[in-house]
């Protein structure tokens, strides 16, 4: 029975610096990601507040094996509207390096046979796909590194296009890109970019 006590009480000594330490960088990690924000906040971004919670963050490893690097995704809202809400992404590691995120974002021209609502859609274009850093209406899952973005084009429950990436290689890529163009509350995206990168 002593030496069971005398066991745990050991393991619970050394694990314990190793737990601050880790409790140390991410809080150094998101002091650093804020102060970053603040510096180079984009123009469209509501500023950000000294008197705010501190911001969402996930844990995210960069990299593999040996040459693994802790971090975190730190997400910081941005632009405030009526159906969409945006927010921008740093990564932040455990070395002190602070980088922007960038999410490859497909951009559309769409036409429609006739006028009015509810008129069909007859073709759905991607005409460019520039790097930006807002993500509208995101999620973000950190068991599969996925996030999701749905951008609303009216309402509830109506026209959208909705956007995936994955993080590969130290970056996000696109995994998923729909467009659902009519305005007929019904769901019917069409799908446009479909892909696995694992």
């Amino acid at each position: 029975m002593r030496i069971h006590f005398v066991l745990a009480a050991s393991l619970v000594l050394v694990s314990l610096p190793s737990t601050a330490q880790e409790g140390e960088w991410k809080t150094s990690a998101i002091e650093k990601a804020i102060s970053h924000h603040q510096a180079n906040r984009p123009e469209v971004c509501v500023p950000a507040e000294a008197s705010q919670l501190e911001p969402a963050s996930f844990e995210l490893q960069i990299g593999e094996d040996t040459a693994a690097r802790q971090a975190l995704i730190v997400e910081f809202p941005c632009q405030i509207g009526a159906y969409n809400q945006t927010s921008v992404y740093l990564l932040s590691d455990q070395h002190g390096t602070v980088s922007e995120i960038l999410f490859p974002s497909p951009q559309v021209d769409i036409s429609y046979q006739g006028e009015g609502e509810g008129a069909p859609v007859d073709d759905i274009t991607i005409i460019d796909t520039p790097d930006l850093r807002e993500v509208v209406n995101p999620q973000y899952d950190p068991s599969s590194r996925t996030m999701t973005e749905r951008n609303k084009m009216r309402g509830l429950d109506d026209a959208y296009a909705e956007t995936r990436w994955g993080f590969k290689n130290g970056k996000f890529e696109i995994t998923y890109f729909a467009v659902d163009a009519t305005f007929d509350r019904e769901d019917n995206p069409v799908v446009l970019i479909e892909r696995e990168i694992w």
